[in-house]
């Protein structure tokens, strides 16, 4: 057997307690952090293409770039996810910090979108950035439960703010449709 440290040990004891201690937190949506947020991503991106949906076609077509880059930090997230949890307990804490960097990423593209948009109406103004807080406060709410913290990224000409919370996917679509139906987009609830 090889010769263990008290400093080795350490390291494997902490990080097997990190990697236990985050297999239990649960927000509601499956039964444990991972599963949540493999869950959560289907639904933001959902809740981000009705975002699309109530935009201007030629508005959208000009936007395709930064729309393209929300949509790969989304599906960025999931990846880091599956192979968190496909890795052995060895490279877990590695890919654990993969995992926050991938929200925050996401969270910074998702403002460099709301940064880009140049609405003349302010009530379609208002529903995209009410829902793109949900989409951000949600985002948010996984990185305290992974031992992450929300970065500020990219200054960004105009943002919204962000408060981390805690959303079962019944809240979270509950809150988008409430949201929808307030200003007169009851047809795009989903």
């Amino acid at each position: 057997m090889a010769n263990v440290t008290r400093r080795t040990f350490g390291k494997y004891i902490s990080s097997a307690a990190l990697a236990a201690g985050i297999g239990e937190v649960t927000m509601g949506f499956g039964c444990g952090v991972f599963t949540d947020i493999l869950t959560y991503v289907p639904i933001g991106l959902e809740a981000f293409e009705t975002i699309i949906s109530l935009l201007d076609p030629s508005l959208a077509t000009a936007l395709a770039p930064i729309i393209v880059k929300v949509k790969a930090a989304l599906a960025d997230i999931a990846a880091a996810v599956q192979a968190y949890q496909n890795a052995p307990a060895s490279e877990k804490a590695t890919l654990l910090g993969k995992i926050t960097t991938a929200i925050n990423v996401a969270i910074d593209e998702i403002q460099a979108f709301w940064s880009s948009l140049n609405l003349p109406d302010q009530n379609l103004a208002t529903t995209i950035a009410d829902v793109l807080q949900i989409i951000l406060s949600t985002l948010a709410g996984f990185l305290p439960l992974l031992g992450g913290s929300l970065l500020m990224g990219k200054h960004h000409p105009k943002s919204l703010p962000v408060t981390p919370a805690l959303r079962s996917q019944k809240k979270f679509k509950k809150e988008i449709n409430e949201v929808l139906r307030k200003h007169g987009y009851a047809g795009r609830i989903y």
